[in-house]
């Protein structure tokens, strides 16, 4: 294994409070070592004052081919303690959502390889994610899609993907901004239906 330029990763991490302080190439990936660190804000249950306290265990996060090999960020978040309330929290990125252990990167790139038809299995494979069909199907449903039914995008694509034994799911993003909208557990007519009448009539006469 050789240590390779750190500057060469910052491709794709647009999150300026994290710092890469290794980066190490293996004969088959890439592992990234890298810290998030920031200027204590206010104190979320309090508004009190927040000092720097600690770093969390590194978090294994699964990144984007870097240099054609699958890479893996070992990131380390600061943590804050608020001085009135004693509450710790965790600073946040986003590179990856809260409470979420996949990059938004390979999140965007699973969605873009389920809109070309790729097979659940060739994604997983490719991406480095797990082996099986429904941990990618699974990872894509641990995200947080858009709650505010006052709005939806100018333009939508959407497409069906086969999972856990050829069920076919549901998955809709923004043609522009490629953002995932929702992702359903079939593509039943009534389902797709049901959902986006939950959208206001003006949202859905404007899409």
């Amino acid at each position: 294994m050789e240590h390779i330029n750190h500057t060469t990763l910052l491709i794709g991490i647009k999150d300026k409070n994290i710092t890469l302080n290794k980066a190490i190439q293996h004969d088959t990936h890439i592992e990234v070592f890298a810290t998030l660190d920031y200027h204590p804000p206010k104190c979320k249950h309090c508004k009190g004052k927040q000092i720097k306290y600690d770093f969390q265990k590194p978090s294994k996060i699964p990144f984007i081919e870097i240099g054609g090999f699958p890479s893996l960020i070992h990131l380390k978040k600061r943590r804050f303690q608020c001085k009135s309330c004693r509450k710790v929290t965790v600073a946040e990125t986003t590179l990856v959502q809260k409470n979420c252990q996949i990059s938004e990167m390979v999140r965007q790139k699973i969605a873009q390889l389920l809109l070309n038809r790729e097979a659940l299995t060739h994604i997983a494979s490719k991406l480095a994610i797990s082996t099986s069909t429904s941990t990618v199907y699974r990872k894509l449903k641990q995200f947080h899609f858009q709650e505010d039914y006052t709005t939806l995008p100018e333009i939508l694509s959407w497409d069906e993907f086969s999972y856990q034994k050829g069920k076919l799911a549901f998955i809709a993003q923004d043609f522009n901004t490629k953002k995932i909208m929702t992702i359903l557990d079939n593509r039943r007519q009534t389902t797709i239906r049901n959902h986006f009448f939950k959208y206001s009539k003006e949202a859905r006469k404007k899409s």
